[in-house]
């Protein structure tokens, strides 16, 4: 609001001390509001204020929580200036003092120091600011936006306690409690002794914790209470992989498992390591405490002790301060099973459902990690299920094949295959009288359908009712492309019908080894409507069983009785279309298909998380497809409570209207 009410047409200086300075800059870009300076520095550091001009305006963050850095002063900013300085103050009010002789605007929320409720911030103009305001006039501000009214001048009821939009009372009512609370403490020096005595606290611990060290280099610009802490490692050799993600993750599992520490992780952009959040809300004795749950959890994590599932539901009791840490080792994997909260998202789903080729397997071999996440969920009892376009054989003969390659698939209705979905569909045309063909080996048609006198190969019979599409192994693939094309032509030519088409295996491509490519055998659907449009015919007919289909999807959900699933996969066009077309979440691994990760993904297909393997589905954070940011998992949850509100919205709306257009998928 600030930043649109106010700036132009003089050039601004903005200092990117964190991301969200960095997004204020952005905005500054993106809505053309003036020419902008951007100051620039490591992360964990303020950028220099030896190159400003007093003419330009200034945007700054007064303390960045992801950082853990703020302005080591304002000495800097000549209270003659020209310009404005325009300051997020979100959680820099009541945690830090605030010249307000340099500050010309303040902008916060009711959210961060006082731990009020969400959602509502507030904004303090100085008179150079107000001035600015009325002799800038009214600008095309959208009016949530607006401090004008239509005449011009400046809407003075908004700085008298009225709302620009409708706020929660529950809100309104917190922040007067939680405002109670800091007059009881004794109003802003107490609140910011408080700050002081948590700071001393991790200060003293950090000084004396060889193996973590401040995010923020530089004391001077070290915030008080956003405390951001990065892990210590040895030098590694050439050949030696950095585990400190890792270690940071078995951390905070740990600390979740336990109820100690909540959503600590380090920001995506720094380091490894954690966030503290040691505002005036926060007691110092409990951050003495999770000093000391730390210190466990990194011992645990390097003893390599840390239980391999983390799905229990204890939080600690709303009247204790704070939980001891145990001296005895980690939970047995038992009582975890019984106790410990949903933290990773694996536990945010009922079951998974995984793809085989490119996720689990390259050809006959099992891919690196995945036999050893099948035990993982093994052990853990949580369902999965591998969702297959392999149609090479039945079921039972592609558990076998999986178990061959090493993967401890426990048992056959673990298998999902296309071609077991596309069985029941071939055995109703067959029931009907339907001379059936087929794209594939005879061992594969008979050991999924058995044998029928009406079922034959494609590349012998002389004419058909239904081409059922199976898998490109065992067979002259050529020989039968070629031989199919002349029966679809011939059959064009005499009844001016072409043979309908069940895709069992839908793969047009799918990943060889060493990174090749390799035609899927759904790609005779598009070289038979090549072959025939010289000849006029029509789209061919096809009913897709298999990914990116319906069925096989219903079919997974028939079988978890459930559909609060994720799906993992290597293809957009197969695995993450088909299942965010059937309702489903969707992971893509940047393995197999995707190694690269350049596959498109248009708005219609994006998955709601992207990967760099299966190990990931295991830690306390993930990718959000959009930016591939790590996001905590409580953060994943309440997007997929969002998501659902729009799902049950769209239900009942669409149980009481007239179907439109939106209902058909293609409003949003």
């Amino acid at each position: 609001m600030a930043l649109q009410n106010l700036l132009g047409p003089s050039p601004v200086e903005t200092f990117l001390s964190d991301n969200f300075s960095q997004y204020w800059a952005n905005e500054i870009d993106t809505l053309a509001l003036a020419p902008q300076n951007r100051h620039i520095c490591a992360f964990g550091d303020f950028p220099s204020t030896s190159r400003i001009d007093s003419n330009h305006d200034i945007v700054l963050v007064l303390n960045g929580t992801n950082s853990g850095v703020c302005p080591p002063d304002l000495d800097w900013i000549v209270p003659d200036r020209a310009g404005l300085v325009i300051a997020d103050a979100v959680s820099a009010a009541f945690t830090r003092p605030i010249d307000f002789d340099r500050i010309d605007v303040l902008c916060w929320s009711w959210q961060k120091a006082l731990g009020g409720e969400g959602g509502h911030g507030m904004i303090a103009l100085s008179p150079r600011a107000q001035a600015r305001l009325k002799a800038s006039g009214r600008k095309p501000v959208a009016r949530l936006m607006r401090l004008h009214n239509a005449d011009g001048s400046v809407n003075k009821a908004f700085f008298g306690g009225r709302t620009i939009s409708t706020p929660s009372m529950f809100a309104v009512e917190d922040i007067h409690s939680a405002l109670d609370w800091a007059e009881a403490c004794g109003g802003l020096p107490a609140l910011l002794n408080r700050v002081a005595n948590n700071y001393a606290v991790m200060a003293d611990w950090v000084n004396s914790t060889p193996w973590i060290d401040w995010t923020c280099t530089n004391p001077a610009a070290r915030s008080a209470c956003s405390i951001t802490l990065r892990l210590v490692r040895e030098p590694l050799a050439d050949a030696q992989k950095d585990d400190g993600d890792e270690i940071v993750a078995g951390m905070i599992r740990l600390l979740e498992a336990e109820g100690a520490a909540f959503d600590i992780w380090s920001y995506g952009d720094a380091p490894p390591g954690f966030r503290i959040w040691a505002g005036p809300t926060v007691e110092a004795d409990d951050l003495a405490i999770l000093c000391e749950w730390l210190a466990w959890a990194y011992s645990e994590t390097c003893e390599a002790s840390i239980p391999t599932v983390v799905r229990h539901s204890y939080f600690p009791p709303s009247k204790a301060r704070a939980v001891q840490p145990r001296t005895e080792s980690a939970c047995p994997l038992t009582a975890a099973l019984q106790s410990q909260p949903p933290q990773t998202l694996a536990d945010c789903y009922d079951a998974i459902l995984f793809d085989a080729t490119g996720v689990l397997v390259s050809e006959n071999d099992a891919l690196p990690g995945a036999a050893e996440i099948l035990a993982r969920l093994n052990m853990s009892g949580q369902p999965y299920y591998i969702v297959t376009n392999i149609s090479s054989g039945s079921e039972e003969t592609i558990f076998a094949r999986l178990r061959s390659a090493g993967l401890p698939v426990p048992a056959v209705d673990r298998i999902v295959s296309a071609g077991g979905v596309a069985r029941h569909r071939v055995l109703e045309e067959l029931a009907a009288g339907r001379i059936v063909s087929y794209v594939g080996s005879a061992h594969a048609a008979h050991d999924i359908f058995g044998e029928h006198p009406n079922l034959h190969c494609a590349d012998r019979a002389e004419t058909f009712d239904t081409l059922v599409v199976l898998d490109d192994e065992g067979f002259n693939f050529k020989r039968a492309a070629d031989h199919i094309l002349s029966t679809f032509r011939r059959r064009l030519i005499e009844t001016g019908e072409m043979p309908r088409m069940i895709a069992a295996n839908a793969d047009i491509i799918y990943p060889g080894k060493n990174g090749t490519l390799v035609f899927g055998p759904n790609i005779i659907g598009p070289m038979l409507q090549a072959g025939l449009a010289p000849f006029g015919a029509p789209p061919i007919s096809v009913e897709i069983m298999g990914k990116p289909g319906r069925a096989i999807f219903e079919e997974c959900i028939a079988r978890a009785g459930t559909n609060h699933l994720l799906m993992v996969g290597d293809q957009v066009d197969t695995d993450i279309k088909g299942a965010k077309a059937a309702g489903l979440d969707a992971l893509l691994v940047t393995t197999g298909l995707n190694s690269c990760g350049e596959l498109r993904q248009d708005e219609n297909g994006a998955a709601d998380f992207v990967a760099k393997d299966l190990n990931q589905i295991f830690t306390a954070v993930c990718f959000h497809s959009f930016g591939r940011r790590r996001f905590p998992v409580q953060q994943i949850r309440f997007w997929q409570l969002g998501a659902r509100i729009a799902e049950r919205t769209r239900r009942i709306l669409a149980a009481a209207v007239e179907p439109a257009a939106w209902l058909g998928g293609r409003w949003r």
